[in-house]
């Protein structure tokens, strides 16, 4: 998974985006960015009907993993390959946090109930390696959830810029998941297409990044150095909502019984 990317962006990341940093999906298109964000986790959270244990896969700054202990009573393993968001997690009884590549962890068999991976399962090279390595650990009629984006034609120029912009290998179709989920004897469960509604976070991440100076004037050096570094940062933010208009980017909620 992608790692130098979250830990140089970390600052910029929580001065644009806030500390949840997933997609959110305008059901009615009036929400506010929050209200957005809170429709995504309920609608995940719906599929994965949580107890017992659970592993949040791409836990970023905890704010889910959190919601899961104290709203769920569950116990959760959260897992982040950022070192920085790693060390903001407040840590908390029922909360432990693996840091580093999921593929590298040591998870007892069938000891979760359920796995959630929102916006992490892009950043893995291969869905096959990531279930098998998962699969064990879930015990009988334990569910996946997973909210991510995916594509059937990510080897055209510009999404292989993209992918390359945000560290992420290149995209794959919802297709290719589901096959390797059937050949794992995996149950699909549920399975939703919200591309519309979650395309316009990019045009709300683009907004809040040219408002950032004003609204963070301390991030104004920051911002500078990273667009710098970085200059197909903010190209990416446009870019990628024209995606989701074209149907070139899709963005999915699917949910698989073991």
């Amino acid at each position: 998974m992608s790692k130098n990317l979250y830990d140089d962006l970390d600052l910029l990341y929580r001065g644009i985006w806030g500390r949840s940093l997933h997609h959110g999906a305008w059901m009615t298109g009036h929400e506010s960015i929050e209200e957005a964000r809170e429709n995504l986790i309920k609608l995940a959270l719906g599929q994965l009907d949580p107890t017992g244990t659970i592993a949040d896969i791409g836990c970023g700054y905890g704010i889910l993993a959190h919601r899961l202990v104290d709203q769920f009573s569950c116990e959760v393993i959260a897992n982040t390959n950022s070192e920085r968001q790693a060390a903001q997690i407040s840590p908390g009884p029922g909360l432990e946090v693996l840091q580093g590549d999921w593929l590298q962890q040591k998870l007892q068999q069938e000891s979760l109930e359920g796995v959630i991976a929102i916006e992490s399962l892009s950043h893995f090279a291969s869905f096959e390696e990531f279930l098998k390595h998962t699969l064990p650990a879930l015990k009988p009629g334990g569910r996946i959830a997973i909210c991510d984006w995916f594509s059937e034609t990510g080897s055209r120029l510009f999404l292989r810029q993209l992918a390359a912009t945000g560290n992420l290998p290149p995209w794959r179709s919802i297709l290719s998941l589901s096959a390797k989920a059937r050949a794992l004897n995996l149950q699909v469960l549920h399975s939703q297409n919200l591309s519309r509604e979650v395309a316009p976070t990019w045009s709300a991440l683009l907004l809040r990044s040219i408002l950032l100076p004003f609204r963070r004037p301390g991030l104004l050096f920051a911002l500078m150095k990273k667009i710098i570094t970085r200059p197909s940062l903010l190209l990416a933010f446009p870019f990628i909502r024209l995606a989701y208009e074209t149907g070139d980017l899709e963005y999915h909620v699917i949910c698989f019984e073991k």
